[in-house]
């Protein structure tokens, strides 16, 4: 790396994730400390329990904006501080942990350098997929696997339209213009009975914007008004659950079919999800597993808790 590069990043050392890496690289303890880099600050406060803290420092991902404010980076930026701090050449001794999202979907796609991700589509979805989080939801929410079951089918469909988005980069924001609050009547409290013809015209709507990546039989799909997502896809019917369905929209809809919202609030089902997932659960994980033998590999002895 650059020494101008360094320097520059180092003068904000204060402020950002690269900046405090770069600071603790400065001392002499600095090499035998493991670096670990997390999504945003939710997963900074999941992960962050299981990795011993004596040889262990965690981050999540932020960047500096060109205005000189601090931003919340995301898998994005938390792959650019993993190389970048790979590149400088003071350790080797920094991973990221990012969502899996559908990744596995891209074909031939191959993970970065020092990169490992979720079992499942998010970190929400691995959690929730656990048999010590399923109890507890269903010792706290009556009936939990009858209104799982009832709104797989809406979470299932957004899912594999957000397979649509990512593999084709059809730029379609979930998050402002496909909101999983769209399938649900406030009004009745219950789900629209022609929620997927509601859901898809927003997404066809929002395609229209940008046709990037679009081939000719995408085009097709989004003229047509009735159409089955699988003629434009792969048939996923038989993907996991987990690995289909976005973490937020399952907790959202949730959250909207249990009514009661002030109980049953997203941040409230999250905390139960958060207190249920135990060290022993991630310890099963495929991610700890592929980070243990990682850290075999470097020499660094025990990363996570006993």
């Amino acid at each position: 790396m650059a020494s101008s590069i360094r320097t520059q990043v180092e003068q904000d050392m204060s402020r950002h994730t690269l900046g405090h890496i770069f600071a603790k690289l400065r001392v002499s303890r600095g090499s035998r400390i493991v670096f670990v880099v997390v999504e945003g600050s939710d997963d900074l406060a999941f992960y962050m329990r299981f990795f011993d803290r004596r040889v262990v420092s965690v981050y999540y991902s932020t960047r500096l904006k060109d205005d000189g404010t601090v931003d919340t980076g995301g898998c994005e930026e938390l792959q650019n501080i993993v190389k970048t701090v790979l590149d400088d050449g003071r350790t080797d001794k920094v991973v990221g942990i990012m969502d899996t999202d559908y990744r596995k979907y891209r074909k031939g796609y191959i993970y970065p350098k020092n990169i490992f991700h979720t079992d499942y589509r998010d970190m929400e979805m691995t959690a929730l997929s656990t048999a010590s989080v399923q109890q507890a939801l269903r010792t706290w929410i009556i009936g939990y696997d009858a209104v799982l079951h009832r709104i797989e089918p809406m979470l299932r469909h957004a899912g594999t339209l957000r397979i649509m988005n990512d593999l084709y980069r059809l730029g379609v924001s979930f998050k402002k213009k496909v909101k999983i609050s769209s399938v649900f009547d406030n009004s009745t409290h219950r789900i629209f009975t022609d929620w997927k013809l509601r859901y898809n015209e927003a997404f066809k709507k929002s395609c229209f914007k940008k046709r990037v990546g679009f081939t000719e039989y995408l085009r097709e799909w989004v003229r047509l008004k009735k159409v089955s997502i699988h003629m434009a896809l792969h048939d996923y019917g038989k993907d996991s659950f987990y690995d289909i369905c976005q973490g937020h929209d399952t907790i959202s809809l949730l959250s909207l079919s249990l009514v009661n919202n002030s109980v049953y609030s997203e941040t409230n089902i999250w905390e139960h999800c958060f207190d249920a997932y135990t060290l022993e659960d991630f310890k099963r994980t495929r991610l700890y597993v592929s980070i243990s033998h990682w850290s075999e590999g470097k020499g660094v002895g025990r990363l996570f808790k006993s």
